[in-house]
């Protein structure tokens, strides 16, 4: 198992999106019992219809209750014309600036966080997190655990220190 600590990391402008998929409500704790049977659901279900093993895949993260819950969405882009099949629910993922950090293989996802989360946003002095949008993975088509992919973390203007 490789460790990596040294990430790909810009920020980024984001376009709006209009998604598709299924979501579950889920806590840290819980979130790798609740997760995993999602994309399985997700992959089962979105395999079946036309074009959408050529697309990639979202894992999106949305707080719904503050340091308590959060609802985790498994989704792919579609169209607005699209008939979204019934069981999936859509999503707008709104535009917005991003810090995207690129991870080598889904091994390196814990370092990924911990180095966007805690050791580059330190370093910044134009950006905070912006923790009540969403923050989310995006996977290639055909993606594998050993194949590369990106975490895109909200990013707010950070409020000039007024103390004197």
């Amino acid at each position: 198992m490789t460790l990596t600590t040294d990430f790909e990391i810009t920020v980024v402008d984001y376009p709006a999106k209009l998604l598709a998929g299924f979501r579950t409500q889920t806590t840290i704790p819980a979130a790798s019992y609740d997760c995993l049977p999602l994309w399985r659901k997700f992959y089962s279900e979105t395999k079946k219809l036309p074009d959408w093993k050529h697309k990639k895949a979202y894992g999106i993260f949305i707080k719904t209750n503050q340091y308590i819950s959060f609802d985790f969405w498994t989704a792919s882009e579609i169209t607005p014309d699209i008939s979204v099949p019934a069981g999936m629910e859509v999503l707008e993922l709104p535009a917005g600036k991003f810090v995207r950090c690129l991870i080598p293989m889904a091994s390196d996802i814990l370092m990924a966080y911990h180095t966007v989360y805690s050791t580059w946003i330190q370093s910044q002095n134009d950006y905070d997190i912006d923790m009540e949008s969403a923050c989310f993975e995006l996977y290639p088509p055909k993606w594998t655990l050993n194949d590369a992919f990106d975490l895109f973390v909200p990013l707010k203007n950070r409020e000039p220190n007024t103390t004197d």
